[in-house]
C-alpha cells in the first residue's frame, strides 16, 4: 500500500517540479507512447488534474503536459523515426493539451474575468517546449539528409564497381529515406497548423499590444531561421527574396507605433507566411545543386573509366540540372515578388 502511495504521489508532484523550477527546456519525457505501459503516464495526469482545482492551476497543467508531450515526440523521433505508431498518439494529445488550455483561458473569459495576464503567462511558457520542438524536428530531418549523403556515396561506389543488385538494394534504401522525409515533413506542417490554431485562441485572449509584438519578433527570428537554415544547406539568399516580407513587416511596425496593434498583428503574420515561397525556393535549389554536383562526380568517373557513352549520357543529365538550379535560382529571386 505504501509502495502505491509513493507512486500516486510521485506522479502528482514530479513534472511540475521541473517545469516550475525551468531547471530544463522540456521535462524528462518518461514513458511514451511506445510503450505498453503508458496508461500510467495518463493516470498520473489524470490524478493531477483530479486534485487541481483552480481554472487557473488546470490550465498551467494543461501546458505542462504539452511540453511532456513535447519531450515524447523528441525522444521517439530520436529512437524510433518518423514513422513510429506512438508518434500520432504524441502529436494527437499536445494538441489535445493546448486546446484544453485555450479552452479553459475562454471558459474564464465568458464568465467576465479579465484573462489577459493568464493567457499571457500561457503563451510565454508554452514558447521554450515549442522552440523545442521545431528543432526535434530539423534534427530529424539532418538525421535523414546524411543517411541520404551516405546511401548516395555508397551508390555511387556499387556503381563504380559495378554491383548491380547491391545498385538496385540501395537505391530502395534511398527511396525510404525520402519517403521518411516527406513524411517528417508532412507531420511538422500539420503539428505546426494544428498548435497554431490552438495557441491563437490563447493569444486572443492577450493584451493586444503584446499580441503585436510577439507576432512581430515571431516573423523576425522566421526570417532568421530561414538564413541559418539556407547558409547550413550553403545557398545564398538574395535580398529580393524578402523584398515582400521586409515590406509587410516594415508596414506592421509602422501600424504598431500608430498603436493599431490588430492590424500590425495581421501583417507580421502575413510577412511570416510570405516566407513559406522563399523556404521553398530555397529547398528547389539545394536539391538542383546538390543532383547537378552528383551528376558532374559521376561524369568525371565515368570519363575516368574510359565510359564515353555513359558519360555523354550523364553530360545531357547535368545540363538538365544546372537549368533545373537556373530555375531554383530565379524562383528564389522572385520568391519575394509576389
Amino acid at each position: 500500500m505504501k509502495i502505491i502511495k509513493s507512486i500516486i504521489i510521485s506522479f502528482l508532484f514530479i513534472p511540475v517540479l521541473v517545469f516550475a523550477q525551468n531547471q530544463v527546456v522540456l521535462p524528462n519525457a518518461g514513458l511514451t507512447p511506445e510503450s505498453s505501459f503508458y496508461f500510467f503516464d495518463k493516470l498520473g495526469e489524470a490524478l493531477q488534474e483530479f486534485f487541481t482545482f483552480n481554472p487557473e492551476g488546470k490550465a498551467r497543467l494543461q501546458i505542462t503536459f504539452a511540453a511532456e508531450r513535447i519531450a515524447e515526440i523528441k525522444i521517439i523521433l530520436e529512437t524510433k523515426g518518423v514513422s513510429a505508431k506512438g508518434l500520432e498518439v504524441a502529436q494527437s494529445r499536445l494538441q489535445a493539451n493546448i486546446a484544453r488550455a485555450a479552452g479553459i483561458v475562454e471558459d474564464e473569459k465568458s464568465k467576465g474575468k479579465d484573462v489577459s495576464r493568464l493567457a499571457k503567462e500561457l503563451d510565454d511558457e508554452l514558447e521554450k517546449p515549442k522552440s523545442a520542438l521545431a528543432d526535434s524536428f530539423k534534427a530529424e530531418k539532418r538525421v535523414l539528409e546524411a543517411k541520404e549523403h551516405e546511401l548516395k556515396a555508397k551508390i555511387r561506389e556499387a556503381r563504380r564497381a559495378g554491383d548491380t543488385a547491391q545498385v538496385e538494394a540501395l537505391v530502395k534504401e534511398l527511396g525510404e529515406i525520402k519517403a521518411q522525409k516527406e513524411l517528417l515533413e508532412l507531420k511538422e506542417e500539420e503539428q505546426e497548423e494544428a498548435l497554431e490554431q490552438e495557441e491563437e485562441k490563447i493569444e486572443r485572449e492577450m493584451d493586444k499590444k503584446e499580441d503585436a509584438e510577439k507576432a512581430i519578433k515571431e516573423a523576425e527570428e522566421e526570417k532568421q531561421e530561414v538564413l541559418d537554415e539556407a547558409a547550413e544547406d550553403g545557398v545564398s539568399v538574395p535580398t529580393e527574396a524578402f523584398e515582400k516580407f521586409d515590406r509587410l513587416l516594415a508596414q506592421a511596425k509602422e501600424l504598431f507605433s500608430k498603436e493599431n496593434y490588430v492590424g500590425a498583428k495581421q501583417l507580421a503574420k502575413q510577412a511570416e507566411d510570405a516566407l513559406e515561397k522563399v523556404e521553398d525556393a530555397i529547398d528547389d535549389l539545394d536539391e538542383a545543386k546538390e543532383e547537378e554536383e552528383e551528376l558532374k562526380e559521376e561524369q568525371e568517373e565515368r570519363m575516368k573509366e574510359g565510359g564515353e557513352k555513359e558519360a555523354e549520357r550523364l553530360e545531357k543529365e547535368r545540363e538538365r540540372a544546372e537549368e533545373a538550379a537556373r530555375r531554383a535560382e530565379e524562383k528564389l529571386r522572385e520568391a519575394g515578388n509576389d
